[in-house]
């Protein structure tokens, strides 16, 4: 196996737990792999302005791939070095596609979230917990009508989601939605149902960066707990699931970590650090 240079990782279930914090034992592991050369890249379904900034105020996180690989930032300058936007006919279909919904929306605008309302007045009822809550009040922008918010800003959505607390309308809109045709539809976490171009995941971002900066597939390693990690996964030369992993993942992946909660991507990393790459 070759020598591990990058490693990238999404955040939530992955390098954070249902509390939000992010570990001492991660962040020091994240920071001494930065120090022997490992790029770091945070690769999340959250958009910019919804990162931890203790997370990408590490020394050594250089890259960030957001809104499940719509966009990559440059950490040093916030510049967009990569954009995959919806185009405005996917969008228009998209809201021609709620108007026989009654669901909270979001939608991610140049790294900026913004939400309907009702989800950001009462996430709980959603499906947040209790430190989900928190983060919501704190990273989203409010919209009281968000179908004429999305309508004026078709021209630079980056993704969009919609809320829901009832799984089978969840199952039911999903099924529609992924009849459509141009389209990226994944789930990141239960109550979300995220729609972006049809280019769009995690792995496309991460492939376009990678060879950027002049590595190879098999000198990745890729971490994550979702649906949404799952090409990532199937990309990275070193493709890790975590112990709290939906199944699909687990059986993609090259190695299983302990569960986010017991410091799991901290555990493979300190290994990374140490030997550069996995025994």
């Amino acid at each position: 196996m070759k020598a591990i240079k990058l490693a990238a990782m999404d955040i939530d279930g992955t390098l954070i737990g249902k509390n939000k914090i992010l570990t001492g034992r991660t962040r020091k592991a994240l920071t001494a792999a930065a120090a022997q050369g490992i790029h770091l890249v945070v690769a999340s379904g959250r958009a910019l302005q919804a990162l931890p900034k203790d997370l990408i105020g590490i020394p050594g996180m250089e890259y960030v791939i957001t809104s499940n690989g719509s966009s990559i930032f440059r950490l040093s300058d916030r510049k967009r070095i990569y954009a995959q936007d919806m185009m405005p006919d996917q969008v228009q279909k998209l809201l021609a596609f709620y108007k026989n919904y009654d669901c909270p929306m979001e939608a991610f605008i140049c790294g900026v979230p913004y939400t309907s309302r009702e989800y950001f007045e009462r996430p709980g009822y959603f499906g947040a917990g209790p430190a989900s809550v928190e983060y919501v009040r704190t990273t989203r922008q409010p919209v009281e009508d968000m179908r004429t918010f999305v309508e004026e800003h078709k021209n630079e959505i980056e993704g969009i989601n919609f809320i829901l607390r009832d799984m089978e309308l969840k199952a039911v809109m999903r099924r529609q939605l992924e009849t459509f045709d141009g389209l990226y539809v994944t789930s990141s976490v239960p109550r979300y149902l995220e729609i972006s171009h049809g280019s769009v995941c995690k792995q496309s971002a991460l492939a376009w960066l990678v060879q950027k900066l002049g590595i190879l597939p098999e000198e990745v390693a890729a971490f994550g707990d979702g649906e949404n990690d799952l090409e990532m996964i199937q990309y990275a030369g070193l493709g890790v699931a975590m112990g709290n992993a939906v199944s699909l993942l687990k059986q993609a992946a090259d190695l299983i970590a302990p569960a986010c909660d017991e410091d799991g991507a901290a555990r493979v990393m300190e290994q990374l650090a140490e030997k550069r790459h996995i025994s």
